[in-house]
């Protein structure tokens, strides 16, 4: 995506969020192509392991929005620079961890940073462009969502299998350091809240307030029926057929496949929000229910995941655009409201997802996460005032 009326400073700026968002999402996402190894290196079941996801995004459900009122008046480039020194010290935590509790804890704790973080980006990103081009720019800066999945995810997994998931994890907070240095040296600086004392914000209008639930209500039912699968999207392709050696190559499709949703989306996000947020659940939608049962064979099963997966990307820039545009609270507090509900549908679907495996198995979670995703279609279909048929812009 190219900004050629903004200045330097300012692309770079936008660069160094996405590169932010990537390492964010690499963090919380890396058990995905780690699961496996995890389990047989502390002896328990991948449904288990799953709930080092759930200890990730407990912290950011119910962190997210007071952290971000509590640092409201504090400089945004500082608090930048201290979250992804949150995760380094998350990763490091998790990589030497002696047991699964342990790793839990460092994974809370990058919770914690992941809270502030994904809450201030959007607003960030939001103050650095026209208001005009707010959606492109949240979908360019969200882009480091999909690249933690196209290049995290499938890259912690071959380093797992070429040495070690703690080595994995090691190179995370590496890539995590250096990013703090750039940041440091090329984020464009912005103020907090102009606030004289710290209090909650208000919400503007009770229609707002609706509008702005909605939105909110949305991206949480999508995040949970996304989670409740893809956390344990390893052993649903070993279970249609996929060799293990070939997970990290798997993965890699599918990662690089959602970059095209993320792409489309920011083509439409800023003049049709309806119609591109339905086409993003109807992929969604398609890819889930053909990985049902055994439709599919190993390699057209990852087609389907990667389906799946370029619909999901493609509805974070409709919901980060909409809780902004509902100006229902300040833009701070709205991706603080955006980031605690998703991360209550990936507590959610990571936990519930984990039981269902461990007690029903596939059979039962796939069409579960199918019913969920079309729950989130019909609510934003039927709300137009939260995502309008067409935007118009002076």
């Amino acid at each position: 995506m190219v900004f050629k009326t903004l200045s330097g400073p300012t692309i770079a700026g936008l660069c160094a969020l996405f590169a932010s968002t990537f390492i964010a999402v690499t963090t919380e996402v890396a058990p995905v192509g780690l699961l496996i190894d995890m389990a047989k290196s502390f002896n328990i079941t991948e449904g288990h392991a799953g709930l080092a996801v759930s200890a990730y995004a407990l912290l950011v459900a119910f962190g997210a929005v007071p952290i971000t009122i509590a640092t409201s008046r504090m400089n945004r480039k500082m608090l930048m620079m201290l979250c992804l020194g949150g995760y380094v010290v998350s990763n490091l935590i998790s990589a030497m961890a002696p047991s699964f509790g342990v790793l839990c804890i460092g994974r809370a704790l990058g919770g914690l940073s992941h809270a502030l973080l994904m809450s201030i980006a959007a607003a960030y990103t939001a103050h650095l462009v026209p208001e005009r081009m707010t959606g492109r720019a949240i979908s360019f800066v969200f882009g480091g969502t999909s690249l933690g999945s196209v290049l995290g995810v499938p890259g912690a997994a071959a380093i797992s299998q070429l040495t070690s998931w703690r080595v994995a994890l090691y190179v995370i907070a590496a890539l995590a350091a250096m990013l703090t240095i750039f940041i440091a040296l090329y984020l464009p600086p912005v103020r907090g809240a102009d606030t004289k004392a710290l209090k909650v914000p208000t919400i503007r209008s009770p229609h707002a307030a609706r509008i702005f639930g909605i939105v909110i209500g949305v991206n949480a039912i999508f995040f949970f029926a996304h989670n409740l699968l893809y956390t344990y999207v390893s052993p649903l392709l070993l279970a249609h057929g996929l060799p293990e050696h070939l997970l990290s190559i798997a993965l890699l499709i599918t990662g690089v496949v959602s970059i095209f949703g993320l792409w489309a989306a920011g083509q439409v996000v800023d003049r049709w929000p309806a119609g591109g947020l339905f086409g993003g659940g109807i992929a969604m939608l398609t890819g889930m229910t053909l990985v049902y049962g055994h439709l599919l064979s190993a390699w057209p099963s990852v087609g389907a995941v990667g389906l799946w997966c370029m619909g999901y990307a493609a509805i974070i820039p409709f919901v980060m655009s909409g809780a902004i545009r509902a100006r229902a609270t300040s833009a701070d507090v709205a991706g603080a409201a955006v980031n605690s509900s998703s991360n209550m549908g990936i507590l959610l679907g990571s936990a519930i997802g984990g039981h269902l495996l461990n007690t029903l198995g596939f059979a039962v979670l796939c069409p579960a996460s199918v019913v969920i995703a079309l729950g989130g279609i019909l609510l934003a279909a039927f709300n137009p005032a939260a995502f309008p048929r067409r935007l118009q812009h002076d």
